[in-house]
């Protein structure tokens, strides 16, 4: 084996589950918990994931003989010489081809361990640098260039990137797209998987500046930004207003996200919602429902007036009054304010088959700058939009017979997908798109990414389809909750969950090829993260530098 010497030999008491070793003088200095060890010898070859490390001495026990001893700190010679380490391991399986298989009988008592090298597991699992279709993430803990290998086939049963503000999460969404854009596909080819980022913060922002500056950005062919059309940055390079139309939903979803946007998202009237549906219908086939709310508003104003006005009508003159003014609002802030609607769009089919045909990453900038303004309800309505129209555009590619994939990466997950136990925000539409994707998108080739600092606020029918885990430094309650979510995870790797340095998460679910939970650090950005980054010493060492000139200067006018 290339790992190295022997660290340790197996102690009674292991199973096929729990590996218990002693640790060799040499496995005392090389041995940290988090990495992976080999046993040869009688038993079978099982590889092992070293979650602790106890030290024992027979002169340091408490109340023992040498208590008084300790107490005059006159300690025996033989102290130092005298104790060891038993080292526990959580058995990850019998290495083969692909992955790792159930051992089937525990590693015999005396068996040797030696620490797995780098290389050394490549060649256990078959797994080349360069295997088609799966990429290296970052570095297991405790090795130096050894990556977690991932499946990224496996990407389309959905994954969740976990972890509170500060913890890493979305600088290592970014390195995971990064290889995402560089997936090896053999005899030295590589390819790209199309994306959708719902940026939040600017995360992603440092890709569409290196694409305009003329960088590469692994194979994709480009790396389009759109904003709301009144961000300043809409007449940047390769950047695009974005806009959307009404006209893929139903007469229903239209009259409920108008109440609701009106009313802030409390409990919807069903009233106005009914008379609302009912006035829309009345156009449908006819007349579009963005054009109702753009350029021919007065048309729909006239039709909820004639439902709620004079004898015999079906509504009363006050619901017709609050629907018309909902109406209003919603028509100030969606085409005039913010000119989202228009019955051109910007986000349509025909960006989707650009970006799926020659693959691209296309931002929906939702940061301050590229959303100035932009209250949570306004945004729901373009994740829902989006949401549907990929759900429905690549339900037709699979009727044509076309292999199509993209990932939908959403930050700030809980604010389009909540869960309304834990998360009562404002009443979203897009929450039921993303639960069908969850459900139905791996059939069609859509993957969700769904990025949270709060995986319990996350909806959790969608939580439930999740099926790949990266979780980084999360809060105490969470905990639990991820745990559930995962099926379970290991105890010594739950309870570090909590205190995670960051940059480090825990790895698993189906497109981990290890099979067992892991910790890995996230790699490093090819791209830069500016937006991670801070400079706070230097902006205060300006302000004391500029103090201490007004200072002077004042004293000198003295």
């Amino acid at each position: 084996m290339g790992g190295g010497g022997v660290v340790g030999y197996v102690l009674s008491g292991s199973t096929s589950t729990v590996l218990r070793f002693q640790l060799t003088r040499d496995g005392e200095q090389l041995l940290r918990e988090g990495m992976l060890v080999a046993t040869e010898g009688r038993g079978p070859r099982v590889v092992a994931r070293v979650e602790s490390l106890r030290p024992y001495s027979p002169v340091f026990g408490e109340g023992d003989e040498w208590s008084a001893a300790r107490r005059l700190g006159r300690l025996p010679s033989i102290a130092a010489e005298e104790g060891y380490v038993v080292a526990e391991a959580t058995v990850l399986g019998t290495p083969g081809p692909g992955g790792f298989s159930e051992p089937g009988a525990p590693p015999w008592p005396g068996d040797r361990v030696r620490l797995l090298g780098a290389g050394e597991l490549r060649e256990m699992l078959g797994l080349g640098e360069e295997e088609p279709g799966v990429i290296w993430f970052g570095e297991l803990l405790g090795y130096r260039g050894l990556g977690a290998p991932l499946s990224v086939e496996n990407i389309t049963m959905h994954l969740g990137v976990f972890g509170e503000t500060g913890s890493g999460k979305s600088y290592a969404v970014g390195a995971l797209l990064e290889k995402l854009s560089r997936i090896p596909l053999g005899d030295g080819l590589r390819g790209a998987l199309p994306v959708f980022v719902v940026d939040a913060n600017g995360d992603y922002l440092d890709y569409h500046e290196a694409y305009a500056s003329g960088r590469r950005v692994g194979e994709y062919q480009a790396v389009l930004r759109l904003v709301f059309p009144s961000s300043p940055a809409r007449y940047r390079p390769y950047t695009r207003p974005l806009t959307i139309s009404l006209d893929g939903f139903t007469a229903r979803e239209i009259a409920e996200f108008i109440a609701a946007y009106r009313s802030g998202g409390v409990e919807l009237n069903e009233l106005q919602v009914s008379l609302l549906e009912r006035a829309l219908r009345e156009y449908e086939g006819a007349v579009s429902f963005t054009e109702l709310l753009t350029t021919r508003t007065q048309e729909l104003m006239d039709t909820i007036d004639a439902l709620s006005r004079g004898p015999g009508a079906a509504f009363h003159p006050q619901t017709g009054r609050a629907v018309k003014s909902a109406v209003e609002k919603a028509r100030a802030d969606l085409a005039q304010q913010y000119r989202l609607l228009s019955t051109r769009p910007s986000l349509d089919d025909r960006l989707v088959d650009e970006a799926t045909a020659a693959p691209a990453m296309v931002i929906l900038d939702f940061s301050p700058e590229g959303a100035p303004g932009v209250p949570l309800p306004v945004k729901q309505l373009v994740i829902a939009y989006l949401a549907r129209l990929l759900y429905r555009r690549f339900t037709d590619y699979k009727t044509r017979g076309e292999e199509r994939y993209t990932a939908l990466v959403i930050e700030e997950a809980q604010n389009y997908a909540p869960n309304p136990r834990t998360y009562p925000v404002a009443w979203s539409l897009a929450r039921d798109y993303l639960s069908l994707i969850a459900t139905q998108g791996r059939k069609f080739g859509i993957s969700l990414v769904m990025v949270s600092q709060r995986p319990s606020f996350i909806d959790p029918v969608v939580l439930s389809m999740i099926n790949t885990f990266l979780v980084f430094r999360s809060a105490p309650d969470d905990v639990a909750y991820i745990a559930r979510a995962a099926g379970g995870l290991p105890p010594q790797l739950r309870d570090r969950l909590t205190r995670l340095p960051r940059g480090t998460a825990l790895l698993t679910g189906q497109m981990n090829l290890l099979g067992h939970p892991v910790l890995v650090k996230a790699p490093r950005r090819a791209t830069g993260h500016r937006m991670g980054s801070t400079r706070l010493v230097e902006a205060l060492r300006r302000l004391a530098t500029s103090r201490g000139d007004r200072g002077r200067l004042q004293a000198k006018e003295t």
